[in-house]
């Protein structure tokens, strides 16, 4: 990978030091506990991915918590490929999928964070199309502020990231849910965020055979928006299913419980 840089302006150089002076106490294990605490709660509690059994094993096997303390778009991006090359050497009975925590990276629950979030995040996820790694793995993006309408393009699929908010109606209608796409509120379909956001940012990494496993192959289907807008999208059982999961729970209760995980970093 070859990046082009300057040398860093005195503004960029604070910005630098200010990372590494936030980001200095972080400490791996309590982040671990953490997102070990998060999976289970959400992604099996709340049974958001049908491919996660239980905290410690995925379809085809174990699952890897994976860390890095960087706090650098570059050293995310080296983190990102040496878990991808785990995966290409682990065979899937040993090592089902990786959950790598890069809590460095957007620290934080400002929009700032979450900006400095989505941009790495599209880094990686560019990174990976490019070299067509996407035939291979899929990636599932997190963020303790993870908003959907805040990661562009908004109105458009964004790799790794939840389908467009404004998408979600049209999904349930699809699925059979028509009494939820009639009666939800934006409130309602804002708690949809919460299946993404964990304690701090982190990447699961997931090889597409252990989808196809846990799923069948993919089913790319026609979504009606209405208006004569029709796009192409997929997974429209699951986020419809979390859709409705996530509202019945409430923000008050998501937002407590994603609390009390970040709480567990300190």
């Amino acid at each position: 990978v070859l990046i082009e840089t300057t040398t860093r302006t005195a503004k960029e150089v604070d910005e630098k030091n200010q990372r590494n002076a936030d980001t200095a106490g972080i400490d791996e294990n309590k982040c671990i506990a953490a997102m070990k605490a998060f999976v289970d709660r959400v992604v099996v509690g709340y049974q958001a991915c049908p491919y996660t059994r239980d905290v410690n094993v995925a379809v085809l096997g174990p699952i890897g918590y994976r860390y890095s303390s960087t706090n650098d778009a570059c050293g995310a991006l080296a983190a990102f490929w040496s878990n991808i090359c785990e995966l290409l050497a682990t065979p899937g009975d040993q090592l089902s999928t990786t959950v790598l925590s890069l809590p460095g990276i957007g620290w934080g629950m400002s929009l700032e964070a979450h900006d400095r979030f989505v941009a790495v995040s599209e880094l990686i996820s560019r990174n990976l199309c490019l070299f067509r790694g996407d035939d291979v793995f899929s990636l599932v993006h997190f963020h303790p502020r993870y908003e959907r309408n805040l990661i562009h393009p908004v109105e458009k699929p964004a790799y790794g990231q939840l389908p467009p908010q404004s998408w979600l109606p049209a999904m349930l209608r699809l699925n059979g849910n028509t009494q939820e796409a009639d009666t939800f509120t934006e409130e309602d379909y804002f708690c949809s965020n919460f299946q993404r956001r964990a304690p701090h940012t982190a990447i699961n990494i997931l090889r597409v055979e252990q989808l196809e496993a846990a799923s069948g192959p993919q089913a790319i289907v026609d979504l009606d928006l209405g208006n004569g807008v029709v796009e192409k999208a997929s997974g429209i059982k699951t986020y419809s299913h979390n859709a409705i999961v996530f509202a019945k729970v409430g923000r008050e209760t998501l937002e407590e419980s994603l609390d009390a995980e970040i709480d567990m970093q300190y």
